[in-house]
């Protein structure tokens, strides 16, 4: 009996000591998981354009508001007969820098933007622009607000069309409603196009069409 358990012990023993195969290791990669997934292919593409489309509508709105809208400084401009053709917002010369300090109040270093002096007199009285105004073009170019003459008396309008852009928004209040009757897909995907769309004839517009400062 002794011995048949010495010989179990034994086995025991001998059976523990050896070692079992090591398993080979399996490492996943990122170039795997999306091999499994699926490559770019026509239905991934169809994606990543669309996703892409909404924020180029995005920036589109955002850069027409930001540059097209935007109000540079502006001063009146010199009558014909004090210096002809004033075109350029900074003085060329200095005989054009002390007819402007002559006519054009200054505040805080600034010329004022909308009156001039009617004379160069002593007793001087402030009028609004006749002779319409002149722009400072460095940082914005022509913008819409200098081609319409959204500043001075008609600058309230300029609140108007900012108020109209932002009241656009309010329109996803009925998207709820046109996904439930015509599905998700098509929705997002028809307002998408719209927006852009519209984005990009309106840049088209400002680009390619001359807008005239005598326009109303």
């Amino acid at each position: 009996m002794a011995a048949l358990v010495d010989n179990l012990c034994n086995f025991q023993e001998e059976s523990t000591s050896q070692s079992l195969p090591e398993a080979p290791s399996t490492t996943t990669t990122l170039d795997d998981v999306i091999h499994k997934c699926g490559r770019l292919g026509r239905f991934q593409w169809r994606q990543y354009c669309f996703l892409n489309l909404i924020q180029i509508s995005a920036g589109l709105a955002s850069f027409y508001y930001v540059f097209g809208a935007a109000e540079p400084d502006h001063r009146c401009r010199l009558a014909p007969s004090i210096w002809p053709n004033d075109d350029t917002y900074t003085p060329i010369n200095r005989t054009h820098a002390l007819f402007l300090q002559l006519y054009i109040p200054t505040k805080d270093g600034k010329w004022d933007q909308c009156h001039l002096f009617v004379s160069s007199n002593i007793n001087k009285s402030l009028i609004e622009c006749p002779n319409e105004l002149v722009f400072e073009r460095s940082v914005y170019g022509f913008t819409f607000t200098e081609a319409i003459g959204l500043v001075c008396r008609d600058k309230p309008k300029k609140s108007l069309l900012a108020t109209l852009m932002q009241a656009g928004g309010f329109l996803v209040l009925i998207a709820g409603i046109l996904a439930d009757k015509f599905g998700r897909k098509r929705t997002i995907l028809g307002a998408s196009i719209l927006v852009f769309s519209i984005c990009f004839i309106t840049q088209i517009i400002i680009q390619w069409i001359p807008m005239s400062i005598n326009m109303k």
